[in-house]
């Protein structure tokens, strides 16, 4: 219960990153896939995402209790060959020191034609808890998964919602964040989008077939 009043400010004031990432897994297409691996689940809102599943792992690095079905380091997934065909890592990448070995244990764990469905920020502040290590550009995600047979790269977002993050993050650790209440109007922000792909994007959206 005592979380409540946390999770609600959260909910009503917002980043830019977080309404763009929950708007984009929505265009998701997840139909067909039937055994799940989150990655980095934290407290778990992603279930809504699919249909009916045979299995549904999720995994971090602690255990919480009610929502992670697995403990371990994401460069050391404790799942089998092609065990699943779906694997979503949401705002995970930034989190891990060696992306290179991530990527390999993604695509041992995974099925032949199964998805990678991940975000990642790209112009957003740094965060830890845990630390926050990298800034991939499609570029280096496209070299990072040229393994894999399809490749899709979104981005998410424009300079607008990168300006108003980039403020409204400002002085948040201080006992008076001061921009904290403008995040209210993300709400709308976030449904204002631009001519063209930008190059400043708050991050990205990344799915890929094996």
């Amino acid at each position: 219960m005592a979380n409540n009043p946390d999770k609600l400010i959260r909910r009503l004031f917002p980043t830019n990153r977080r309404l763009l990432v929950e708007k984009s897994l929505y265009t998701v297409d997840t139909g067909g896939v039937q055994r799940v691996l989150v990655v980095g689940a934290g407290h778990d809102p992603y279930r809504h995402y699919f249909d009916e599943l045979e299995i549904y792992l999720r995994l971090d690095i602690e255990n919480i209790s009610g929502a992670t079905d697995v403990v371990a380091d994401a460069t050391q997934l404790p799942i089998c060959a092609n065990g699943v065909d779906c694997i979503m890592a949401v705002e995970v990448m930034e989190h891990i020191e060696n992306p290179f070995k991530f990527v390999e244990e993604l695509e041992r764990v995974l099925e032949p034609g199964g998805i990678v469905v991940l975000t990642v920020p790209f112009m957003f502040h740094e965060h830890g808890d845990p630390f926050d290590y990298w800034r991939p550009t499609s570029f280096s995600l496209e070299s990072l998964f040229s393994r894999f047979s399809k490749v899709s790269i979104v981005r998410q977002g424009h300079r607008l919602h990168v300006l108003s993050d980039m403020l409204t993050t400002s002085f948040s650790s201080s006992k008076v964040p001061i921009f904290f209440p403008l995040r209210i109007l993300n709400h709308f922000l976030v449904h204002v989008s631009c001519f063209g792909a930008s190059s400043a994007p708050s991050g990205f959206l990344f799915v890929a077939r094996k």
